[in-house]
């Protein structure tokens, strides 16, 4: 990796979110989350340099496919995120951030699962 393309520091995102999802036609379901963060940018030696708030949101397509007499499942999706508020970081974040998107689309999960 170029060490040029390294973030001068780190950055912590705290937040709680809250999720939907519908049921849309047996086992094909669409979900929603919004998730509200705390920022917090911490320099090379972890002291506190700045802070800012994002809104991250997800969008999901998916199956459920039930397994082993319904104990177990698999859900294949695509998900689609997209932040539409998100404050400016100091100077150094922000010029390795403002090289991307506000949005990431088709991202594939697979999620495993059990009922308990």
């Amino acid at each position: 990796r170029d060490e040029n393309e390294f973030y001068p520091g780190t950055l912590k995102e705290d937040g709680i979110g809250i999720t939907y999802q519908r049921i849309l036609w047996k086992g094909l379901f669409a979900a929603i989350e919004i998730l509200p963060l705390k920022k917090t940018y911490l320099d090379e030696n972890k002291e506190k340099i700045g802070s800012g708030y994002k809104l991250y949101t997800s969008y999901h397509l998916g199956y459920c496919l039930p397994l082993f007499k319904n104990r177990f499942y698999i859900e294949p999706q695509i998900q689609c995120n997209y932040w539409p508020f998100d404050t400016k970081g100091p100077a150094g974040f922000e010029e390795k951030e403002s090289k991307w998107n506000n949005y990431f689309l088709f991202e594939p999960n697979l999620y495993i699962g059990f009922k308990f």
